[in-house]
């Protein structure tokens, strides 16, 4: 089997559009100060530099055989899931990056497909290409979509299922190329204010995707503009991220890739960004059709933990009394139920 293509990391880039289906590289974005750590849909980790590496490509997250076997079995345990729960469609998130100081767990999310063109259950989502500086969509396998993240000692998943009809829209929609397109932003900005169609990161693009699915959108209208305008009529309400420090909002103005300017200057002040996060889109979801449920795995050593509810396992991939353990091994090739 060839090498999987490695899409740019959601925290760090963006994607959109869609002919052809490309090979990406992995744009990162480095390294302002030592401390910088922006949110946004793809928010980046925050290294020492030198100022030539605000931006590099084709560098993939540093893993050992182990960490990359736990994966691979991981995933194949998460396609269990998927497989038995009856669903063709399922909105998936991971844990991309540590974003633990600002409370966030989960930070890039995409629709898995059973009857997706690439492998079943693989995740379209949204990419930033560096070889050509637009974003894109892209297909990823289950198993390169966990090998991408950057958090090597642990790893979370969050599937949404969804009730008919919700699942059969959201199918149509993200299986339609030119509805997918229509959604797609031109400008990239990992930080991108959820209710402007100036820019657009990873998740801005899922949810307004939702938007057109479930929406009923008016024709003759911009498609990204009525997908926002439905979202605020549904009282969608994104995630805000305190930044704490004045100069990670300055440091938007000299960083690639993020941007101040769709931002209202009130929020700018209270340096608060509201972004799409995965954990908007499941607080959405859930109030849009009660009827849908989430299932949360995570590994712990060599164990897997699986959760159903909308709370979060305990950090550190804790289980509760009522979650399930099972050797991960045992769990990825064995044919009884994990959910």
């Amino acid at each position: 089997m060839p090498p999987l293509p490695r899409p740019g990391y959601c925290h760090l880039m963006i994607a959109c559009s869609m002919p052809p289906l490309t090979r990406p590289c992995a744009a990162r974005l480095g390294q302002l100060l030592s401390a910088i750590l922006l949110a946004g849909c793809l928010l980046l980790a925050a290294l020492p530099a030198r100022a030539n590496s605000l931006m590099f490509c084709d560098r993939p997250p540093a893993q050992s055989a182990a960490q990359k076997n736990r994966l691979l079995l991981f995933s194949e345990a998460v396609k269990q899931v998927l497989q038995r729960s009856g669903s063709q469609a399922a909105i998936v998130a991971r844990a991309g990056l540590d974003l633990g100081r600002f409370g966030i767990r989960y930070s890039h999310a995409g629709i898995s497909l059973q009857q997706s063109p690439n492998t079943p259950w693989s995740v379209r989502q949204l990419y930033y290409a560096c070889d050509d500086s637009q974003p894109h969509i892209y297909d990823q396998g289950l198993s390169g979509f966990l090998l991408d993240s950057h958090q090597q000692d642990s790893a979370y998943v969050s599937i949404v299922l969804l009730p008919q009809p919700a699942e059969q829209q959201l199918l149509a929609a993200a299986l339609n190329r030119e509805q997918v397109l229509a959604m797609l932003g031109a400008d990239y900005s990992a930080n991108a204010y959820a209710f402007s169609s100036q820019y657009q990161n990873c998740n801005q693009w899922l949810m307004e995707l939702l938007a057109s699915a479930w929406g009923n959108l008016p024709a003759g209208v911009p498609a990204r503009e009525a997908a926002q305008h439905w979202l605020q009529q549904q009282q969608y309400q994104p995630s805000t991220v305190d930044v704490k420090y004045g100069f990670m909002v300055w440091a938007a103005y000299f960083v690639p890739l993020l941007h101040n300017g769709d931002h209202p200057a009130a929020n700018l002040v209270a340096r608060h960004y509201q972004v799409s996060m995965p954990a908007a889109i499941d607080q959405f979801v859930q109030t849009q059709w009660p009827a849908s449920r989430r299932i949360e795995l995570c590994v712990r050593g060599e164990q897997l933990v699986v959760h159903q509810g909308w709370d979060n396992i305990a950090d550190g991939c804790q289980p509760g009394a009522q979650d399930l353990v099972r050797p991960l091994e045992q769990a990825a090739a064995s044919a009884a139920p994990l959910s």
